[in-house]
């Protein structure tokens, strides 16, 4: 399976407010890759990057060349961002959004984006880290 993961999820896994459950569906992708991948844009990357310390910043930087590349933002359509902004979303809720449909994902991994489940034809599902961890061990 593909995932997206949001930057607060990967803030949770290797900044100083660590959740478990969030760890262990970054080890349980990583030990299945390329069973399990990850995608990341840009924008999520330097998200990470500003809110972490520099050494956790290496640990996710090494973590993100072993599994994938970063995706420059500019390759997403923006007919595709312009859909979910045209239902109302906001321009960095849509761009993610957008770009989870882009990449072909089949789920968007967040603690804070639920409101995207109000969009009944999402090509992807929306999953917390622990459901999550349910569906992919």
């Amino acid at each position: 399976m593909l995932f997206i993961i949001d930057s607060n999820e990967y803030i949770f896994t290797f900044g100083t407010l660590q959740k478990p459950n969030m760890r262990r569906v970054i080890d349980t992708i990583l030990n299945a890759f390329p069973e399990h991948s990850i995608r990341i844009p840009r924008t999520i990357f330097e998200e990470v990057k500003r809110n972490i310390s520099f050494e956790a910043f290496v640990q996710f930087n090494n973590f993100i060349t072993s599994i994938t590349a970063v995706d420059e933002d500019f390759v997403v359509p923006f007919e595709i961002v312009y859909t979910y902004e045209s239902q109302g979303l906001k321009p960095a809720d849509a761009f993610i959004a957008a770009y989870t449909e882009w990449t072909g994902a089949n789920a968007l991994v967040t603690e804070n984006r639920h409101f995207l489940l109000r969009h009944s034809a999402l090509p992807f599902k929306v999953l917390t880290a622990e459901k999550c961890l349910k569906l992919i061990k």
